[in-house]
């Protein structure tokens, strides 16, 4: 069993992360739920890869809420519980998958694996603000880059729809330890919300808890 963290913080959230070793196979015993597995068939995934990441957001579903689960995803794409209250957020990136519950609020969950390659996109998402205290930063500009992009895809998944841009809806804070605040702007939306970071070896997660 790769379960790599599980966490239940202050606000209320559940968070677990699942690092992917098994076979297809022993990811389906695991999970142990036929319903789950017809709902990922009915996505149609074409990538391998993919499939398992799917099944082991539901092992590690099932192991927050000591329940066997089933999802619906609504027309935007976004998974929701279906037969239990609370709101979840998943993420996964490579052979590591994330998830966050929390039985009242939304939440946002975003997890990755840190690369240079970041440098190529930043400006695409970082505004003025955010580029300041960068360069005010001892922290290698790759690695706030990083960071900054990490929590406005938490964001992203709290608020979920489309037209969002990062860099001119999302404003990100300089993190003051592991935690701060992000600020989501948007034509008559508005909203200040509170993130916090986890590192597990060189993996970042990002997670926010509503409001």
């Amino acid at each position: 069993m790769a379960l790599i963290y599980h966490n239940s913080g202050s606000l209320g959230e559940h968070i677990a992360v699942w690092s992917i070793s098994e076979t297809h196979d022993e990811l389906v015993l695991f999970l142990n739920n036929a319903f789950f597995l017809k709902e990922i068939q009915n996505l149609e995934l074409k990538s391998p890869i993919r499939v398992n990441q799917k099944i082991s957001a539901g092992i590690l579903l099932q192991h927050i809420l000591q329940d066997n689960i089933e999802l619906y995803y609504d027309e935007l794409g976004k998974p929701h519980l279906k037969n239990h209250s609370g709101h979840m957020s998943i993420s996964n990136t490579k052979e590591f998958v994330a998830v966050i519950y929390h039985p009242q609020k939304a939440v946002g969950i975003d997890i990755e694996i840190p690369s240079e390659r970041i440098l190529k996109i930043a400006p695409k998402f970082i505004n003025e603000q955010e580029q300041k205290w960068i360069d005010e930063s001892p922290i290698e500009s790759y690695q706030n880059y990083f960071t900054i992009w990490c929590i406005k895809e938490s964001v992203f998944k709290l608020i979920g729809g489309g037209g969002i841009d990062f860099k001119e809806h999302i404003l990100v804070n300089e993190p003051k330890g592991n935690s701060g605040q992000v600020q989501f702007i948007k034509e008559n939306q508005e909203a200040t919300f509170h993130y916090q970071l986890i590192t597990i070896d060189d993996i970042l997660v990002s997670f926010i808890v509503g409001n």
